[in-house]
């Protein structure tokens, strides 16, 4: 049959019937294939998504290896603090002695818990910051000394050395002294320097023996008081045989404690002069 042949309907215009392929096509007609939506997303949007993950990771990791540590030391610098800042009693002594006072006795008994009573039956506080801190670095509080001394604390503070030196000072009884270099936030133990008996002066030792050899039987040690003006210098008001006194103590630049007393020419006098209550004379004899 010859003559046109009539393209079907249903092929589009310029196209092809099935079984066939179009005879030319151009890079405009090519299709361009469509992003999936199941694509991996891009690398960067991955590591956005993972580090809060590995930073938590990483603090779990130091907080297992350095958190006890960390722990320990955060103890022993809210001890050490507690001692640098201490403020001791001030209306009641850290020592009252003789055993056969009743103000010795009354004190005992009405504060069991704060002082102790020693072999002689004196009553002596020491303070629990002092011991606590001493336990952790490992200070013994009653180290091999005479048994008639006191271990009172009658100070615990910071002073510092005249050239600076930050120091934890620590005072028993009236003449056993502990230096200490404090620890530090970043790190460290505190530091015993020195612990041992203070240098005294000739001068207040001889008005010391004035006292004693003229009545025995009343001792007293109040807590100490550091001087605002001067860092290196603390008072410590005492009693020997009834007989007041103030002892004044300094640190060094050696890390040691000197002592002497603040007026021991007149404290001398005042002991000598001083009567003993059984000699006073009876106020209601004829």
């Amino acid at each position: 049959m010859n003559g046109p042949v009539s393209v079907p309907s249903s092929v589009p215009h310029g196209g092809a019937s099935r079984g066939t392929m179009p005879a030319r096509m151009t890079d405009t007609t090519r299709a361009t294939p469509s992003a999936l939506d199941y694509a991996p997303p891009p690398r960067r949007r991955v590591l956005l998504r993972l580090w809060p993950a590995a930073v938590l990771l990483a603090l779990a990791g130091l907080a297992i290896v350095y958190g006890p540590g960390a722990w320990r030391h955060w103890k022993l610098m809210r001890l050490q603090s507690a001692c640098m800042t201490a403020q001791l009693p001030t209306d009641r002594p850290m020592f009252l002695g003789d055993g056969a006072n009743r103000d010795a006795v009354d004190l005992l008994a009405a504060r069991a818990v704060e002082y102790q009573p020693d072999e002689f039956g004196q009553a002596e506080r020491v303070d629990a910051r002092w011991a606590a801190l001493a336990a952790e670095v490992g200070v013994p509080l009653r180290p091999h000394t005479p048994s008639w001394y006191t271990w009172a604390t009658t100070f615990c503070h910071e002073r510092h050395t005249p050239d600076g030196r930050r120091r934890l000072v620590v005072v028993e009884g009236a003449f056993y002294a502990t230096v200490i270099e404090p620890a530090t936030w970043l790190g460290g133990r505190p530091r015993v320097l020195w612990r041992g008996w203070t240098i005294q002066d000739a001068e207040s030792a001889a008005a010391l023996r004035v006292a004693a050899s003229r009545y025995l039987g009343h001792n007293r040690l109040d807590g100490g008081t550091p001087d605002p003006a001067d860092r290196s210098r603390f008072t410590v008001r005492f009693e020997e045989g009834l007989v007041p006194g103030m002892w004044e103590h300094r640190l060094g630049d050696d890390d040691r404690v000197t002592t002497r007393m603040t007026d021991p020419a007149g404290f001398a006098a005042r002991a000598k002069a001083f009567v003993p209550p059984w000699e006073r004379p009876d106020p209601a004899a004829p």
